[in-house]
């Protein structure tokens, strides 16, 4: 199975969340996939001291270059990789799916509006009703493309979180197309339900 990750740079405040991405990885690896890891080519919308959390004026990074700072492994180019060679997609956390995928995001009067590259990438597994797993933040992306309201709330403190990636068998995979006669699937979730993929 192809898996495609897509990274938003590196480090929470301003890429993809550094554990978030390892830990991707390694449950990917540990069943057996390797993972295809893609970014856009394009400047980071902010540079973030992770020492202070303060904002760094006047330095610019690539997310490309970035990313590849989180892994042994090849970082694609987003306009590189076809979507359709991928059977699923994941994007793992952070503020760079927010920041550096859209426009808007948490700017008072602006339209919050996903970049064309990246939204064009993600709407090909929404149409062909890929699996897309999203982790924490990395849900923004997926949900401006939707439509759905995202209300911003204050970070609740710091907890032991666990992660679980299941690699659905192959009876399950995309072109069986499990959930599409799910009792239990929504349409606000999509056509995989959670009974589909355990």
């Amino acid at each position: 199975m192809r898996i495609g990750v897509l990274l938003g740079g590196c480090g929470h405040y301003d890429g993809t969340d550094v554990c978030e991405a390892v830990l991707t990885f390694l449950a990917l690896e540990e069943e057996g996939e390797k993972p295809v890891l893609i970014a856009p080519r394009r400047p980071q919308d902010r540079t973030v001291d992770h020492l202070t959390g303060e904002a760094v004026a006047g330095e610019e990074r690539d997310i490309l270059r970035e990313s590849a700072r989180l892994w042994r492994g090849r970082v694609q180019r987003l306009d590189e990789v076809r979507p359709e060679h991928l059977e699923a997609l994941i994007i793992p956390g952070g503020y760079g799916p927010v920041v550096n995928f859209s426009t808007g995001f948490a700017k008072s009067g602006e339209k919050r509006a996903v970049l064309p590259e990246v939204e064009t990438f993600v709407r090909h597994f929404l149409e062909q009703r890929k699996p897309i797993g999203c982790i924490s933040l990395g849900e923004i992306p997926v949900r401006t493309i939707l439509g759905q309201e995202i209300v911003m709330q204050a970070p609740l403190p710091p907890r032991i979180r666990s992660v679980s990636i299941a690699i659905a068998p192959s009876s399950t995979r995309p072109g069986s197309a499990p959930g599409s006669g799910c009792a239990t699937s929504r349409p606000e979730s999509g056509p995989w339900c959670g009974r589909c993929w355990r």
